[in-house]
């Protein structure tokens, strides 16, 4: 894991943003939303709408939703998930029933009950809920190359473990903008192969794809810091973020 946590990192997003950093942890720490102070939500501080006391507002709950979907510049289809979901009475319902999935630390089973995953609903679920990575291409990536530079360093046995920890996790299309930039998030043809990657599976299995990874993440942050705790997992979320913007700039 030093091999990837203690690396010099220089990434470039565009002309005119890129990072310069000596660690995991320091990417985490240069992560930087410019528009913050806009929003009531922050990725550093888990939303406790679903732990106030008294009874909770269906119509608060629609809006935090919103205001992710926002923040995440996801708005679409996922705003009009959530008001039919509000409209039939289900929101609360169906988010208290993902939360109590996804803080169960004993299981890793797909859900029994039906789903609504996209990269604007793993938004809702990391900020609502604990120890939850917002799984998209870029964290995918940072999670996958991480797992293959450790398999590439390892004896048989431990690379059959590796490939039972990284089966059922994500790889995210191809590696081309819509704008024709080339940004590398996908590992080879051979390594998804290796490590079971889905690509375009049913929502369940995306659903269990995140909860595996935000697993992981919380693994990689116990290894980094020494602990486990909310904080230093947001740390390695956002480095993870930061760092998978383009694996060929590693």
């Amino acid at each position: 894991m030093d091999k990837v946590s203690q690396r010099d990192f220089f990434i470039e997003y565009n002309k005119s943003t890129s990072i310069q950093v000596s660690s995991v942890i320091d990417a985490g720490k240069n992560y930087n939303f410019p528009n913050e102070s806009f929003y009531g939500v922050s990725i550093d501080t888990p939303v406790d709408i679903l732990e106030r006391s008294g009874e909770l507002d269906a119509r608060d709950l629609l809006l935090t939703c919103i205001e992710i979907f926002d923040w995440g510049d996801v708005q679409k289809s996922n705003i009009l998930s959530a008001f039919k979901l509000y409209r039939d009475g289900e929101l609360e319902t169906y988010l208290r029933e993902v939360k109590a999935w996804f803080e169960d630390d004993t299981s890793l089973n797909e859900p029994k009950f039906d789903v609504i995953w996209s990269s604007g609903w793993t938004k809702v679920y990391s900020f609502l809920f604990a120890y939850v990575t917002i799984y998209d291409s870029r964290v995918a990536a940072f999670i996958n190359q991480v797992l293959k530079e450790l398999w590439l360093d390892s004896t048989e046995p431990v690379r059959k473990e590796l490939k039972g920890i990284a089966n059922g996790l994500l790889t995210f299309g191809g590696n081309e903008t819509s704008s024709g930039t080339f940004r590398l998030r996908v590992l080879d043809q051979a390594m998804i192969k290796n490590f079971g990657l889905y690509k375009q599976p049913s929502d369940k299995k995306k659903m269990l794809a995140n909860k595996k990874a935000s697993w992981l993440i919380r693994y990689f942050s116990e290894l980094t810091f020494g602990n486990e705790s909310q904080l230093n997992f947001r740390v390695l979320d956002k480095s993870a973020f930061m760092l998978g913007f383009d694996l060929k700039q590693w």
